[in-house]
């Protein structure tokens, strides 16, 4: 079942938020995690969250924002974090929760759905490159001082 992170879920979802960052080597502490957790339940904050519930726990955690797209004069989807717990995968969770972000594309009147993945994540690339198009863009961050 996919459906909105609820309060209640924070304890399941700081778990798997912290495998997500783990799997990309970023650190996590709470600040960060109080900060997003708020931001998603924040309605009037552009961050949303989704889960996939299996078994009665949370499988798979999505987050997602609208963005607006200037080229093309449009708002689209922008899939920001997609993690599955490890025990999990192979189930097709992750493909599930893409195809409720397209769905909700087309109640938004988004033009698309947009995502960036790392290029050495082999498994989720295998995923994306049956289910979407590379763009062929590369990323750039210009870091704050």
């Amino acid at each position: 079942m996919i459906r909105k992170l609820e309060r209640k879920d924070k304890e399941n979802w700081i778990k798997l938020y912290c495998g997500y960052a783990k799997f990309y080597k970023v650190s996590m502490n709470n600040e960060i995690l109080n900060t997003l957790w708020n931001w998603i339940h924040d309605e009037n904050h552009i961050v949303n969250g989704i889960c996939f519930e299996l078994e009665g726990k949370i499988a798979g955690i999505a987050h997602y924002r609208t963005m607006p797209r200037p080229i093309k004069g449009q708002y689209i989807g922008f899939l920001d974090d997609l993690f599955v717990e490890p025990k999990f995968r192979g189930q097709q969770i992750a493909q599930k929760l893409i195809s409720h972000l397209k769905s909700l594309s087309k109640d938004n009147n988004w033009n698309g759905i947009r995502w960036i993945t790392h290029s050495s994540n082999e498994n989720a690339k295998k995923l994306y490159d049956k289910i979407a198009n590379n763009t062929g863009f590369e990323l750039y961050e210009l870091k704050g001082d």
